[in-house]
């Protein structure tokens, strides 16, 4: 490891409505420092994407968000070559500007991180979504932070330089610094075992064994909202989410309610004035159902469950 890293360490504990478990916290300050990507899974809810910007927001540096779709490909966060307004262009004889390529050449956010160098976060959000060859794609440049623009002809080179500042050998500066990838997960698709031994690896869990810390996130959560809501409140609701995540589990439930249903359910119980010991798990309103469980599978299920325990 460098012995000056260039980035500050990462509590975990000092962002607006973040709290990260400890372990999660130095597996990320040794991402940073080794200078590898971080791929991060975990239940849906339990601040995958937030992470990104509790990193950001604690060390004082922008974040950069992209959100990968069914149809992007690698190229698609490096560069951009607009074909179809150089065809355009090109319908008008006094326009030069289409005889040439790099006029219609951009860098896209992942292509900025690299040219710029200095310090930032970059979110690649939901890496799953794309096509296998998306993450193939991204090794080498991920390895080494640097990309060919391959749309770029080698003749125009000098001529991208000095118009757009890059060429088509993109790099960081000299003495520049490494931007901090996160690449999120929902494990919808195998990711390349090459691709897998490029990144350091945390999975967020739900702390269902740490009640004190949930509590702490709900805190943090509504503090960022200005909202005052006793500890009474907020204990019993952590205590009472366990237990419904438990009866979900049995039940096999498809989506299980997180820290987000978590803090949402908090602040509803306090507008509604209601108290947590009076929740029954095993009669959930409709109201509470429709907080907590985002399926409609699930709802049946725990439906079906609670009619079936009150004919009993």
């Amino acid at each position: 490891m460098p012995d000056t890293p260039p980035y500050t360490e990462f509590s975990g504990n000092r962002a607006t409505g973040y709290v990260a478990a400890p372990h999660t916290a130095t597996i990320i300050n040794l991402a940073i420092r080794l200078g590898r990507p971080l791929l991060v899974e975990g239940e849906a809810g339990c601040g995958k994407t937030r992470l990104a910007s509790a990193i950001a927001e604690e060390l004082g540096i922008d974040l950069t968000v992209m959100t990968v779709k069914s149809t992007s490909q690698a190229r698609d966060l490096l560069y951009r070559f607009d074909a179809l307004r150089r065809l355009q262009d090109a319908q008008d004889p006094a326009n030069r500007s289409a005889r040439q390529v790099h006029p219609y050449i951009d860098l896209e956010p992942l292509g900025h991180a690299i040219r710029e160098g200095r310090p930032q976060v970059v979110l690649i959000d939901e890496v799953d979504k794309a096509d296998i060859d998306f993450p193939n794609d991204l090794l080498d440049v991920l390895d080494r932070f640097e990309f060919d623009i391959e749309d770029l002809p080698r003749t125009e080179d000098d001529a991208c330089r000095q118009a757009r500042g890059f060429g088509r050998h993109v790099t960081g500066p000299e003495g520049g610094v490494r931007p901090i990838v996160l690449i999120t997960s929902n494990r919808e698709k195998q990711l390349p075992e090459p691709f897998l031994r490029r990144c350091l690896y945390v999975q967020l869990d739900f702390p269902a064994d740490q009640p004190g810390m949930l509590a702490d996130i709900v805190r943090k959560n509504l503090d960022a909202r200005s909202e005052q809501i006793s500890d009474e409140l907020i204990t019993g609701a952590v205590e009472r989410l366990c237990r419904i995540r438990e009866r979900g589990r049995e039940l096999g439930m498809q989506k299980l309610p997180a820290t987000s249903e978590l803090v949402d359910w908090v602040r509803v119980l306090h507008w509604q004035g209601r108290k947590a010991e009076a929740v029954s798990v095993d009669s959930l309103d409709a109201v509470d159902q429709a907080v907590l469980f985002k399926v409609r599978q699930d709802i049946e299920r725990y439906r079906a469950r609670t009619d079936d325990e009150a004919g009993r």
